[in-house]
């Protein structure tokens, strides 16, 4: 029976798309098998908690089941208790619109800045 163990917390060893390092907090998707930076704001798999280059694996905690919270990169000004959606670099941004809610923001911040944000599904059309 393959499979047999299972995780208490989702949190994954991926081969980087593109070198991460320095890239923690960033959102990634699941491109070919590999965690590359996301994009867009809808499709996320998760976040980066320890980038690597392209030869080693960076940690990801997913978005559909990493228990806790993490640290993301704002690329703007966020409130506390804050709906944050993925921005267009993989950084993370205040929610707009009713679809692509993705973190709640456990502390203020602002631009460049690692918060602390509990991670939810990704919501999208």
């Amino acid at each position: 029976m393959a499979g047999a163990l299972t995780r208490d917390n989702a949190i994954f060893a991926l081969t980087p798309a593109a070198d991460q390092t320095g890239k923690e907090g960033y959102a990634v998707k699941i491109v070919a098998g590999e965690a590359a930076i996301s994009t867009a704001h809808n499709g996320n798999f998760g976040v980066i908690l320890d980038g690597e280059t392209t030869s080693g694996k960076s940690t990801i905690a997913s978005m559909a089941g990493a228990s806790g919270t993490v640290k993301v990169k704002l690329s703007g000004t966020v409130a506390l208790g804050g709906f944050l959606m993925v921005h267009t670099d993989g950084t993370w941004k205040a929610h707009t619109g009713s679809n692509n809610l993705s973190a709640v923001a456990m502390e203020a911040g602002t631009a460049t800045e690692l918060i602390e944000a509990a991670l939810c599904v990704d919501t999208h059309d």
